[in-house]
């Protein structure tokens, strides 16, 4: 991978942003932090550019499934993977690459 990814993780929680912060920033992706939906939503309707979006699947405020609604409503393709917890950092990791050599071969989704 001559470029390195760009992720934006969606967190209410600060400890959980920092300690995903130095993992993915050691595994070789760029990432952007938000602490809500909403806040999201407007770093992407501002003209933010990522590869996908990591999001807590239960953050209070806006679900999962209502921020995947807005960002479709709102004509964005970014590929989302939910996330909840407790999660393993390492199956993260490894999910997310699984996600990028999906993409990379046309695919939609990831096998888990």
């Amino acid at each position: 991978m001559n470029q390195r990814q760009r992720l934006l993780v969606v967190d209410e929680n600060a400890d959980t942003r920092t300690t995903l912060s130095g993992y993915l920033d050691r595994i070789g992706y760029r990432a952007r932090f938000a602490s809500s939906g909403p806040q999201a939503l407007a770093m992407l309707r501002d003209g933010l550019q990522t590869d996908a979006v990591v999001y807590d699947a239960i953050e209070p405020g806006m679900s999962g499934g209502a921020f995947v609604h807005q960002l479709r409503s709102d004509g964005n393709a970014t590929p989302v993977l939910l996330m909840s917890k407790p999660f393993q950092l390492l199956d993260f990791g490894d999910t997310l690459l699984r996600m990028f050599a999906d993409r990379s071969r046309g695919g939609r989704s990831i096998a888990p």
